[in-house]
């Protein structure tokens, strides 16, 4: 929340004695207390014998202290000082009913500070009880309608208004600061993600093409040249897709990521079988696409394998992505990596399903599947379509 809504709403609570600044909350009370002025008219005037002067100038001490009192603890009444701040509720309503009752009009608008009190102080149902209460006890002491009993029902009423409002304000700001937190945390976790298809294969195609460049380096220099510039195509693409991954811009593609992985397989010594099907959406290649990119990486860094097939195929109204290798995959049950994590998140996010594990007869085998749009809800292909692979 920015400093200048800080301070507006400070002043707001204050004003209305619900701020937990206690200076700010205490002027506010304090200068309330002024309208009591009344009472204390009443006592100066001499209308009431010694000692009726005496009990109330003492009633009323005591009320002001209670009412300031009250405000003091109101931050803290909803843990450690909720008995403290009933108590002394309590003995505002008491005082302000005695006093109202015992000592005529000019002291009836203590009631208008019960309702004030019971409006700030207490839950919002209990305190729109308080507040009727003290209007009926107002009404009960002048037997008629008084405009003082209106303005202890209005003010109340207002006051349990007001401080509705500002608590749907704060409300308000905290959700919106959560969900500012949440969109950096899902924009660094998607960051993560990207940063991990990319690098991850692309880290790997580079060591491999690198080893064999070094291999060919004395008995076929042509041939390593062509690894080297193959190793520089690779580095200036990593390039490119990092920018495109900050920036939020990366698009897979389905036929250029499976390409891509076959070449980084074949170079890797691994025999390669392509399966496709049909040219499907850009709404289903995305995802299907990344698992192509995660499940070769996993082949090239963790599988030893000999041996790789990829397929895709039409299961009803879903896509079906099939990965499988003939490594060491099957020997063990490894908890997921943060790959299959962030490619399980893709998935989740298409209505997509994700299966990784041992394959049955050895290897390991990745599954990922993704409803294709009908064709009444088909949105048209923009040009990204699967391309025929041999």
């Amino acid at each position: 929340m920015s400093e200048a809504k800080g301070a507006a709403y400070r002043t707001w609570f204050a004003l209305f004695g619900a701020h937990n600044s206690p200076g700010g909350r205490m002027l506010c009370m304090g200068v309330a207390l002024l309208l009591l002025v009344f009472p204390l008219a009443d006592l100066a005037s001499g209308r009431l014998s010694t000692g009726a002067t005496i009990l109330a100038a003492g009633g009323l001490a005591a009320f002001a202290a209670a009412y300031l009192r009250l405000f003091w603890v109101l931050p803290r009444m909803a843990d450690e000082r909720r008995a403290e701040g009933l108590a002394l509720l309590a003995a505002v309503a008491v005082l302000a009913v005695v006093l109202g009752a015992v000592f005529g009009q000019e002291w009836l608008g203590l009631l208008v500070y019960l309702s004030v009190a019971a409006a700030l102080t207490l839950p919002t149902r209990v305190a729109l009880a308080g507040v009727v209460g003290a209007t009926v006890a107002a009404l009960a002491i002048v037997r008629g309608l008084d405009p003082l009993v209106l303005q202890t029902l209005l003010f109340g009423l207002l006051l349990i208004a007001v401080r509705r409002l500002m608590e749907l304000v704060w409300e308000l700001e905290a959700t919106r600061d959560r969900v500012a937190a949440l969109a950096v945390s899902e924009e660094r976790l998607r960051l993560a993600r990207d940063l991990h298809d990319l690098l991850g294969r692309n880290l790997s195609v580079i060591a491999l093409k690198s080893e064999l460049a070094r291999k060919l380096l004395g008995r076929d220099p042509a041939a390593a040249e062509r690894e080297v510039r193959d190793v520089e195509a690779v580095a200036r693409e990593s390039l490119q897709e990092a920018r495109a991954a900050v920036l939020g811009l990366r698009r897979a593609s389905l036929a250029s990521e499976i390409e891509q992985g076959r070449d980084a397989l074949t170079a890797a010594g691994i025999e390669v079988t392509v399966h496709t099907g049909d040219p499907l959406p850009a709404t289903v290649e995305a995802p299907l696409a990344f698992a192509v990119r995660e499940a070769t990486t996993n082949v090239l860094r963790h599988s030893r394998a000999r041996r790789c097939d990829i397929a895709l195929r039409s299961a009803g109204d879903r896509a079906v992505l099939e990965v499988r290798d003939d490594g060491i995959g099957g020997t063990g049950s490894p908890e997921r990596g943060s790959g299959l994590r962030g490619l399980s998140e893709r998935m989740a996010e298409v209505a997509g399903t994700l299966q990784a594990g041992p394959a049955p007869g050895g290897g390991f085998r990745l599954v990922a599947a993704v409803p294709v749009p009908q064709p009444d809800r088909e949105v048209g292909d923009t040009g990204n379509g699967l391309l025929a692979t041999r």
